[in-house]
């Protein structure tokens, strides 16, 4: 297949990708993640770019959303646009996504809003000798609607202040059917509420706009628990063995959380007392930590976890500082280690809704599976460790600055730094992207081990002078001396290999098995959803290169970003929404790989190095 270098201004950072490559797909290849909310479906404009030549014919996706002398111009939408030739693009900042590569967005999809918070103003006839209602009859009276009065004696008592410094004009703010506050004025745009994704590695925090569901800010960050273990196990085994290990990782958690809102907050210009309600997905383990519940049954046989069902808590109770009657709405795990954030993928990607034969996986310290066939779904999680994340690597780092992020071999190899700066390690999508590479051409074989330099005397010699061995084994530079930040050559090396192995057996073996429940095999997929953000960012043939996911057509595998933290902010916005989460959670049927028959053994099968159809 041709490939064509595509040279993104005014950054001037260059990128070389195969003939039918989207722009938005090498804008990320290149380190410049763009805006794509939803999903590069071509429906939200985001990713608008100016593309001299070398592009394909508009799409109807962008007739409708430029004119003639737009398109004439090379406006296009990064997401349809198809490399066809090397090409020049100006990326305008406002089609950036400003952000170290943290996935902040996913294939969000347009929903009735109908938040679960209510701000209904109101226009009250003063107490009289003929009318001498109480002040909490006549707002009650008012809504006309069953609410029940607030049971917080802080509400209860502004109440009074509120009516009489106002006249008539008063805001009533309700949670569900719970009256919460009672307002001076008509403060009915003042109402916002925070959607958080608290993932093992990063947590993200969308602020949203309530009574028009719109996005307002978004802030993330690193987890803090990756002090106590950069993978869940870890974690657990601090919270249950360490005296005070499980509360430590509980604050350390609500304190980002707070953070996290209060930037968000500020970055939004709004005040945090405007915020009445946060949604909050992660996996079972994190959510467990939040509410600072103690893990103990998910530490050994049958992880069993404390709860199951959603849990609704006061943020006040938690220590987070938004409005004093704000509520947090914990969405429903599904079992196990299958927790909120599997919920949230689902809601997101409608897995529950489609036809034929789906598999959603969220790629990250741990993978999350879910296979749904005409509606029924089931669901697993599998211990792929760290590696992805860039941890157990021994070059290893998060996609930021400095890492080499895609690699190429052909008579030398060349390798994408994230920044255009001397490189200082390997991220996952350069993890696999380096391994398939080596693969393709022959330095790694399919059962991982990597060849010395006489055993490849054929191949060019630039790609053979990069094997050195030395008392830890054979490994491959990517990047010599003088091209990193510390002046050490940074290589691939045998262990890196082997732990990218046992990520991608643990996650291919998993979604094996779950297909063989239905009946299926690998190539039946009809749709394959990547999500999170090593699922967005990483190159759909070097996935299916080294046996990752199954070889499928490329038009079969979508990327759809953070959809845990999209089902989030559906819950948050709509109520319908947050019923169907919670039916959602009980439908999925649970499988605990450990005590299937089978999973060894297709895990074994799986840690080949090599394009898998299911039929292996």
């Amino acid at each position: 297949m041709a490939k064509f270098t595509v040279r993104f201004l005014p950054s001037d950072i260059s990128t070389t990708v195969p003939e039918g490559t989207s722009f938005l797909e090498a804008a990320a290849a290149a380190g410049l993640p763009l805006r794509s909310p939803c999903g590069g479906q071509g429906h939200c404009g985001k990713c608008v770019v100016q593309v001299g030549c070398g592009a394909d014919e508009a799409r109807p996706e962008e007739r409708r959303l430029f004119n003639d002398r737009e398109l004439a111009e090379g406006r296009r939408l990064a997401c349809q646009a198809k490399v066809i030739a090397d090409a020049d693009v100006i990326v305008p900042a406002s089609s950036l996504v400003v952000e170290h590569r943290v996935s902040v967005e996913g294939a969000f999809r347009e929903v009735l809003v109908e938040p679960n918070v209510c701000k209904i103003p109101l226009r009250l006839s003063p107490p009289s000798l003929e009318d001498p209602r109480t002040d909490l009859k006549r707002v009650l009276d008012a809504l006309g609607r069953t609410v029940r009065p607030t049971r917080s004696l802080g509400p209860l008592r502004a109440l009074p202040g509120a009516l009489r410094c106002a006249g008539d004009e008063v805001t009533a703010v309700t949670v569900g059917d719970d009256l919460v506050a009672v307002e001076p004025g008509d403060t009915s745009d003042a109402a916002h509420g925070a959607a958080v994704d608290i993932g093992t590695t990063t947590v993200v925090a969308y602020l949203c706009h309530l009574p028009t569901g719109r996005l307002a800010s978004v802030a993330a960050d690193l987890n803090p628990q990756a002090r106590y273990g950069a993978d869940v196990i870890s974690r657990l085994q601090t919270a249950v063995a360490e005296r005070e290990g499980a509360a430590r990782l509980s604050r350390a958690i609500v304190q980002l959380l707070d953070d996290l809102v209060g930037r968000a907050a500020d970055e939004a210009g709004v005040s945090r007392e405007s915020i009445y309600e946060i949604a909050v997905v992660g996996n079972t383990c994190m959510t467990h930590f939040f509410l600072a519940v103690a893990p103990t049954g998910l530490a050994e046989a049958p992880f069993v976890p404390a709860f199951r069902c959603a849990q609704r808590v006061r943020a006040a109770d938690l220590g987070i500082a938004v409005h004093p009657e704000a509520s947090v709405f914990v969405l429903p795990n599904i079992g196990g280690y299958v927790g909120a954030d599997t919920v949230g993928m689902i809601l997101a990607s409608e897995l529950d809704r489609g036809d034929g034969v789906a598999v959603a996986v969220d790629i990250g310290t741990n993978g999350e599976i879910v296979v749904a066939k005409d509606g029924e779904m089931c669901a697993c999680s599998t211990a792929a460790g760290p590696a992805f994340e860039g941890a157990r690597i021994s070059r290893g780092m998060r996609a930021a600055a400095g890492a080499i992020d895609a690699v190429a071999v052909e008579d030398d190899v060349d390798c994408h730094v994230i920044g255009d700066v001397p490189a200082r390690g390997l991220c996952g999508s350069g993890l696999v992207d380096a391994v398939a590479e080596l693969v393709r051409v022959g330095v790694i074989a399919e059962s991982g081990r990597m060849r010395r330099p006489d055993e490849l005397l054929s191949h060019p010699e630039k790609v053979r002078h990069r094997l050195i061995e030395n008392e830890d084994g054979v490994q491959f530079v990517l990047a010599r001396a003088e091209e990193t930040e510390d002046g050490k050559p940074l290589s691939l090396t045998a262990r890196d290999v082997r732990e990218t192995q046992l990520a991608k057996a643990a996650i291919y073996a998993g979604m094996d098995l779950l297909l063989a429940d239905f009946g299926a095999s690998p190539g039946d997929i009809d749709r394959l959803l990547l999500a999170g953000a090593f699922g967005n960012y990483i190159r759909r043939e070097s996935a299916i290169g080294i046996g990752l996911i199954p070889a499928l057509d490329l038009d079969r595998v979508e990327s759809i970003g953070n959809a845990a933290g999209v089902g989030a902010r559906l819950v948050l916005t709509s109520t319908s929404e947050r019923r169907r989460a919670e039916a959602i959670a009980r439908r999925v049927k649970h499988v605990a790989l450990s005590e299937r028959d089978g999973f060894y053994d297709r895990f074994a099968d799986a840690m080949a190095l090599r394009p898998m159809s299911g039929a292996d």
